[in-house]
């Protein structure tokens, strides 16, 4: 079928066609028909060289770059003659092509009777775009950075208006030989508006020979390769990358009722950003370990199944257990958690200030990763307002990378005397643009409603005005009874109720600190089952490395605090500590030193537990103590001296000949990270247990020692459980000595972020919950 403006004429006619992005394949039929039809081609020299065959017996006529207005009269001034012309232009000819710059040359003569016919094409954006995903579902911008035609500063207006009117925006020519930094200028303009991790596509040669595509962040642009051959596709705020590395725009199907009854709400797509300034959610509590980062980490995966770029932050956290970032900071262990639950890596921004206790009256403070000092309660009570300015600098980074920030409080809410210098609660909500807060009580503690009551009753109006909903935490039985107490909320405080969570038993997220430890001991030592006891130090850190302990079947793990609690044990475990000198004299005071050194049975120290094993602990800077040498328990030859500067770092493991003695079955390398002050030494002949690697200097370095007969392992690396087959050569060398069958190393346990979400999902009011996010 001819196509209507193309029937065939005695006179001469100018026909401006849309050669598409560039190969053959790409052109349309009526392209096509016009290129058949034409006694003569006019093109950019690569543009002709593109339509190959269709050249043939065909007159040609190509020039190079800059020469548009040229080519555009040689078309027209042939047509006059009575030629039919096809003046071919790359992608779409109305789109940055030749098709109005004819029209504009036509119309400056006089607006002739000339006949001129346009045949669209592929343009770039749109071929780019196929080749990304789908980032095109929505209000688009086309921006070109070239400022030969167009002056900058109205390039720059443009970008801005564009950014800050949250469309998607396609630039062309990027950058050349000659224009190098537009690029980079108009990510900075466009990252005033939006997350730095809002996706980008950027497609070189597309839909032609040596085509390259890659889908990056806005943060990242600047890095990136680029040239006049590249589309640059930069997502709005509801833009996302879906699980095979797409990018997708959604289009707002996810609001029609019909949408949602082909997909289940767990697997929501993208709902759209918050209208709200604050585009925060803040977790709050009536007390400590009520379920605030559980439900901080649920919200993080609910809100990120839904398609948006979520980030975890908790302003300030007192906690022993800690993380390394992929920088080599330090933050909260649940942070990094919460983290996880975004889909994301960690970073110090999501917990700015982390106070690690090493004495009833003080705490080693973390800033943005690194450790500062010690200080005194008084002390680090003058630091908040420098220490609030470091929280403020961390959020305002954070929000710029995320659509959304789920913040988590610390502690009680209700703290009075704590309220002036609060930098950890309701003053972080405000300052992140008075976001609303959820308010979490434990009803396993008894009296749930006084303390939802009471801590809300001492609330000054302004705080209260920012707990927009309550939900209580770990329910057991039928959440009916609760009825007339949960009214009585609502009618009490003019707060609506969320919902009611039940009790999860085996959810396996980290714990945060020692309450969340088990009772003592209570003397049981099953003889079905491997019994491993861990010495409760008073200032033990890091023991969640044991959590993946307590998921063995055949396993009975204890915490210890006596001596005559080392009886029937298979294995004993010294855990890291804070402070190891004071904690290794805690053992000496407790008799549990003597206990240790007479026990008969496997030892295994990790990172502070490691150094007590040893011969001595020397501080000659008074790192930890005014005593410049301490005595260790003599259960492995080597010495620790304990060094100012703190080593926080990722680190992968793999058997040295130590392990390779003892732990034949361990082949595989372990990730794990260590967090630890001092370097450790060996003074005999005692094999090194592991190898660690550095990735961030591409060096391996041994670690950790193994006594000569093989029963008292120590090392620094921590997360050694957390690899399910150098666990299971620890158990089954266990279960081998005590007759036990041995095991096959169980796959890691699934993501436990799901099924928190999940778990949300049925019992929460989500309406009112997503409301409150403004979402």
């Amino acid at each position: 079928m001819n196509h209507p403006s193309l029937q065939t004429s005695p006179e001469g006619a100018l026909t401006v066609v849309g050669s598409g992005p560039g190969l053959a394949d790409h052109l349309t039929a009526a392209a096509r028909q016009a290129i058949d039809q034409a006694d003569i081609l006019i093109g950019y020299a690569p543009y002709l060289e593109q339509l190959g065959t269709l050249c043939a017996g065909k007159k040609l006529q190509s020039s190079g770059m800059m020469q548009e207005i040229d080519r555009c009269r040689s078309a027209i001034a042939a047509a006059r003659a009575g030629a039919r012309v096809a003046l071919i232009s790359g992608g779409d000819a109305g789109i940055y092509g030749m098709a109005g710059l004819v029209l504009e040359l036509v119309d400056a003569e006089g607006g002739s009777d000339l006949p001129v016919t346009i045949i669209p094409g592929i343009s770039a954006f749109q071929a780019a775009a196929a080749r990304l995903g789908a980032p095109l579902m929505h209000d688009t911008a086309l921006i070109s950075l070239s400022d030969l035609l167009t002056p900058w500063e109205t390039i720059r207006t443009r970008l801005a208006a564009a950014a800050g009117a949250d469309f998607v925006i396609a630039l062309y020519n990027p950058k050349s030989t000659k224009r190098i930094t537009q690029l980079q200028e108009a990510q900075t303009i466009i990252l005033a508006a939006r997350p730095a991790a809002t996706p980008v596509g950027i497609v070189r040669n597309a839909c032609r020979t040596g085509e390259e595509r890659l889908v990056t962040s806005l943060g990242e642009l600047h890095r990136q390769r680029v040239d006049m051959a590249t589309v640059v596709i930069i997502g709005n705020r509801s833009t996302f990358v879906d699980r095979q590395g797409r990018m997708v725009t959604p289009r707002g199907y996810a609001a029609k009722e019909t949408f949602r009854a082909v997909r289940p709400a767990a697997a929501m797509g993208a709902v759209r950003p918050p209208a709200t300034t604050s585009a925060a959610l803040m977790v709050v509590g009536t007390a400590s370990d009520v379920g605030k980062s559980a439900l901080t980490a649920g919200i993080c995966r609910l809100l990120t199944r839904r398609g948006l770029r979520v980030a975890p932050f908790k302003s300030q956290n007192m906690a022993l257990n800690a993380a390394v970032t992929p920088q080599g900071g330090e933050i909260g262990r649940a942070q990094a958690s919460q983290a996880t639950a975004c889909r994301i890596p960690p970073h110090t921004d999501m917990n700015p200030i982390l106070l690690k206790p090493t004495t009833d009256v003080g705490s080693q403070v973390v800033v943005q990763g690194v450790a500062i000092g010690t200080m005194s309660v008084g002390e680090y009570d003058q630091y908040k307002p420098a220490a609030f300015e470091k929280v403020r600098e961390s959020y305002t980074r954070l929000r710029q990378q995320a659509d959304f920030i789920v913040i988590e409080g610390a502690g009680s809410i209700a703290e009075i005397n704590l309220k002036e210098r609060d930098i950890a609660n309701l003053a972080v909500a405000r300052m992140a643009g008075n976001a609303p807060a959820i308010l979490v009580a434990d009803i396993d503690r008894g009296g749930v409603f006084a303390q939802l009551v009471g801590s809300i009753e001492l609330l000054e109006p302004w705080e209260r005005a920012l707990i927009k909903g309550v939900v209580i935490n770990k329910f057991r039985g039928d959440p009916s009874i609760l009825e007339p107490g949960l009214r009585y909320v609502e009618q009490r405080c003019g707060i609506p109720v969320l919902g009611v969570l039940p009790w999860l038993h085996d959810l396996a997220l980290p714990a945060e600190d020692s309450l969340a430890l088990p009772p003592a001991d209570n003397g049981s030592r099953p003889s079905d089952r491997l019994n491993i006891g861990i010495i409760q130090l008073p200032r033990i850190s890091n023991f969640t490395d044991f959590e993946p302990l307590r998921r063995e079947p055949d396993l009975n793990l204890c915490y210890l605090d006596r001596p005559e609690q080392l009886a029937g044990l298979d294995l004993v475990i010294i855990p890291g500590s804070k402070a190891v000198a004071a904690d290794l004299a805690w053992l000496h005071s407790q008799g549990l030193a003597v206990a240790l050194q007479g026990f008969s049975g496997p030892i295994l120290g990790i990172c502070g537990g490691y150094q007590m094993l040893g011969e001595r602990i020397d501080d000659p800077h008074g790192v930890e103590s005014a005593d410049q040498q301490v005595i260790g328990l003599g259960l492995l030859p080597v010495v620790t001296e304990l060094t100012a500067a703190k080593t926080t770092r990722l680190a992968e493991a793999a058997p040295a000949q130590g392990a390779l003695q003892v732990l034949p079955a361990w082949r595989q390398p372990v990730q794990g990270y260590e967090i630890h002050l001092g370097i450790t030494r060996t003074t005999g002949t005692a094999a090194p247990f592991m190898l660690l690697h550095h990735p961030e200097r591409n060096e391996s370095l041994p670690d950790g020692t193994v006594s000569p007969d093989g029963r008292v392992i120590g090392c620094y690396l921590h997360g050694l459980f957390d690899d399910p087959y150098l666990k299971e050569a620890l158990l089954n060398r266990l279960r081998k000595a005590k007759g036990f069958a041995e095991r096959t190393a169980a796959p890691p346990p699934a993501d436990p972020y799901d099924r928190l979400a999940d778990l949300l999902e049925q019992h929460l009011d989500m309406v009112r919950l997503l409301a409150i996010c403004g979402l």
